[in-house]
């Protein structure tokens, strides 16, 4: 399916490596300009990591501690609608916060994992992870009523108790093992002002797909592909025609051979 609009909050792709990145200026300048057409602006944060470490000894445990300088790299848009962080000495992390569709998203993951390709080679990844946080925001209506819009077995929740105008957080969680991956599924109405009564209709449908085997980084444009499937049919799953016409259907192939 395709549609005008969505609800989506925020799109996050993320690979942790399975060892550390030289933390080299040199190997991130050119990382930079491979990625800087999606991402023009850059900028370095300093921080420290603290590293402690237990020996045992016969007189007891001695606990020492050690600080260590790091550097990540942050790489943006000129309006921050999509971000991405490098953390050389763990993990690499995609935020989309204006999400577009799925051509968009594979196209910079597959500029992003050529740029680390070239500059680092075919380094092995620990983990893999797509995550989707649809934050849908009615402004119309009795806060409680989702039947036109979600599936009803995401809401069979609300007509418990009774007097659900006493809720202040609805929320389930699904969790998921496929062959090949892991889905950690969030649903319902986890209330902004909690811990207040709901007062606005507002429902979270947030898909969090990944993969926990080691892959290498020339695999990951593919199995990405595969977390975007699932999820785009969980996705459909669990929601119904009323939400698909505030969002405007432009392509329907529900039906399609």
């Amino acid at each position: 399916m395709q549609y005008k609009s969505n609800y989506l909050k925020n799109v996050i792709f993320r690979i942790d490596f399975s060892q550390q990145l030289p933390p080299n200026k040199k190997l991130i300048d050119n990382f930079y300009n491979l990625v800087k057409v999606e991402f023009p602006k850059k900028e370095a944060l300093k921080g420290k990591i603290l590293h402690t470490q237990i020996v045992s000894k016969k007189n007891g445990n001695k606990v020492t501690q050690q600080e260590q300088n790091v550097t990540n790299y942050k790489f943006s848009d000129e309006n921050q609608t999509k971000v991405l962080t490098l953390e050389p000495l763990s993990n690499m992390n995609l935020v989309f916060n204006i999400y577009k569709n799925s051509q968009e998203l594979n196209d910079i993951i597959g500029l992003i994992i050529n740029a680390v390709i070239q500059v680092y080679g075919d380094i092995e990844i620990k983990r893999t992870g797509l995550r989707y946080i649809n934050d849908i925001s009615i402004p119309e209506g009795n806060p409680f009523d989702w039947a036109p819009f979600i599936n009803h077995s995401l809401i069979a929740s609300l007509d418990f108790p009774p007097e659900n105008r006493n809720l202040s957080r609805s929320m389930g969680v699904i969790e998921l093992i496929r062959d090949d991956h892991s889905v950690l599924f969030q649903y319902g109405m986890y209330n902004p002002e909690y811990p207040n009564k709901i007062a606005r209709k507002i429902f979270v449908l947030d898909y969090d797909c990944y993969i926990n085997d080691n892959l290498n980084a020339s695999e990951i444009k593919e199995k990405t592909k595969m977390l975007q499937s699932d999820e785009e049919c969980l996705f459909e799953s669990s929601i119904n025609d009323g939400l698909r016409e505030k969002m405007g259907v432009v392509i329907d192939d529900r039906t399609s051979n």
